[in-house]
């Protein structure tokens, strides 16, 4: 059974009022009301994840507090319901999202465990973040290497696209998506869920980076 196979969609905590979290809603208050109700997680730049109970397993909730933070919610929620990335199991499942409200100004997640160094490099036959994506983007052929990569990693690189699952989906999910790769650089934005990894932030698509981040 895929992980897909299992989820079923939730709306916010029964207890919680929906109103809170229109559109219209000024971007401090809705915080503030997840802030009183939910321990926060972590705190970016555009988002605030806060762990909610459902069923319960502790999982988490992205509530945007800014207009890049609804953004990153649009195009998450876009990919974490896409039927294909879905099947390519590299990313976090998603619960359920704001459909209220175009875009949505929450995101509901499963909740990963924290990755550890030793473990990415497990699953990524011993290489960390920074080098794992230089291997992705080489096979992807989307942009440039930062160095030069020489023949014997490339020919290692064209092994690992045979042999790794992990970075298999990672050359289909970059090769194909309109996604900003710099951040899977990064052991924060990956976590692990049910002994694989995952990417658990989504949201700085091409788009984003260059409306926001230019």
């Amino acid at each position: 059974m895929k992980l897909t196979d299992i989820l079923i969609e939730a709306p916010l905590p029964d207890d919680w009022d929906k109103s809170k979290f229109k559109s219209n809603t000024p971007f401090a208050q809705r915080v503030r009301y997840a802030e009183e109700r939910a321990g926060k997680l972590g705190t970016g730049s555009s988002r605030i994840a806060f762990e909610i109970e459902y069923e319960g397993r502790p999982t988490v909730l992205k509530i945007a507090k800014n207009k890049k933070g609804i953004a990153q919610n649009d195009y998450e929620s876009q990919m974490f319901s896409d039927y294909y990335v879905e099947g390519l199991e590299i990313t976090i499942p998603m619960i359920d999202h704001d459909e209220e409200n175009d875009p949505p100004t929450w995101l509901h997640v499963e909740k990963a465990e924290k990755m550890r160094p030793k473990q990415f490099k497990t699953f990524f036959d011993g290489m960390g973040a920074g080098d794992m994506m230089d291997c992705v983007i080489y096979l992807t052929g989307k942009e440039p290497s930062r160095y030069h990569i020489s023949d014997e990693k490339k020919e290692r690189y064209n092994e690992l696209y045979e042999e790794n699952d992990y970075i298999i989906s990672l050359v289909d999910l970059i090769g194909n998506y309109d996604i900003h790769p710099g951040d899977f650089r990064y052991l924060a934005n990956w976590g692990v869920y049910k002994n694989h990894p995952v990417i658990i932030d989504i949201g700085a698509s091409t788009e984003v980076i260059s409306s926001y981040y230019s």
